[in-house]
C-alpha cells in the first residue's frame, strides 16, 4: 500500500499560540535567515505586507525581531486556526497521532515543509509576500519529488509547492443553487477530513479510489451542502 510514500500537505495557521515552554532556536537555518532578510528588507507599506495596523503591526514586527530569542513549542500546538480546531490533535488516539506525525507536512512561509512535531517560535510571515512562494518552490519540490501528495492547500501555499504525483482536494458548499469555495466553514471541514484520514489511517490506495473516498467521508460528516472535488495530479 506504500503508506510510507504518502504526504498530506496542509496549510499553516495565521492564528498562533503565543509563548512556549521549550528553549529557543539555537541558530537560524539558512532558509529562515533568508526569509527574515527578505521581510526585514521590505521598503514598502508595512500595513500591506503584514495586513495589520498600529498596535497589531508593532506586535508582529516585534515577534519577527525576537524569533531567535523566543521560546518554542511543537508546530501542532503553535497553530490554533480553524483547520487545527477541526483536527483537534490532542484528542486523537496514539496510533492516529503516529499516522498524522508521519504523513502530514505543513507548508510554512518561515520553515518550508515542516513536521507537526518540530519545535518553532511564534512568527508573522506570509508565503504570498516578498516572493516567498517562489523561494520555497524548488526547495519543497526536492522533498516531494518521490512522494504521493494529497494537496489540501489554499492558493497561496499551492504556489510554494510542485507536485509530480498525487491528488488535489477542494471543498465546496452549495449557496443559492451554486457550489462556491467553502471559505471559513470549509476550513473546519478540511480539519475534519485531515482528522478522519489520521483516524482511519488511510493508505495511498484509498486516496486513489476517489469515489469511495468521497462517499465514506460524506457519510462520516453527513453534510448535504458539501461538494468534494478530487483531481488527479499527473
Amino acid at each position: 500500500m506504500l503508506k510510507d510514500n504518502l504526504i498530506i500537505l496542509i496549510p499553516p495557521s495565521e492564528a498562533k499560540c503565543i509563548g512556549g515552554n521549550l528553549k529557543p532556536l539555537e541558530t537560524l537555518s539558512g532558509s529562515l535567515k533568508h526569509v527574515l532578510e527578505l521581510y526585514g528588507g521590505y521598503n514598502g507599506d508595512l500595513t500591506k505586507l503584514y495586513g495589520l495596523k498600529e498596535k497589531a503591526l508593532r506586535s508582529a514586527l516585534n515577534v519577527n525581531r525576537e524569533i531567535l530569542n523566543s521560546p518554542t513549542m511543537p508546530v501542532i500546538n503553535r497553530y490554533t486556526g480553524v483547520v487545527y480546531k477541526g483536527i483537534d490533535y490532542d484528542s486523537l488516539e496514539d496510533d492516529s497521532k503516529k499516522y498524522f506525525d508521519q504523513h502530514i507536512r505543513i507548508v510554512s512561509a518561515a520553515f518550508g515543509l515542516i513536521d507537526p512535531k518540530a519545535n518553532i517560535p511564534n512568527y508573522k510571515i506570509k508565503i504570498d509576500k516578498c516572493g516567498l512562494d517562489k523561494y520555497w518552490r524548488p526547495i519543497n519540490e526536492k522533498v516531494l519529488r518521490d512522494k504521493f501528495c494529497v494537496d489540501l492547500l489554499p492558493q497561496p501555499q499551492k504556489k510554494a509547492v510542485t507536485i509530480s504525483r498525487g491528488i488535489r482536494i477542494e471543498f465546496l458548499f452549495k449557496r443559492n443553487g451554486k457550489y462556491i469555495s467553502a471559505g471559513h466553514q470549509g476550513k473546519f471541514i478540511k480539519g475534519q477530513f485531515i482528522r478522519w484520514a489520521a483516524t482511519e489511517q488511510l493508505p495511498m490506495d484509498e486516496f486513489l479510489n476517489f469515489n469511495t473516498l468521497k462517499a465514506k467521508f460524506l457519510k462520516e460528516i453527513q453534510c448535504r451542502e458539501l461538494l468534494i472535488e478530487i483531481k488527479n495530479v499527473k
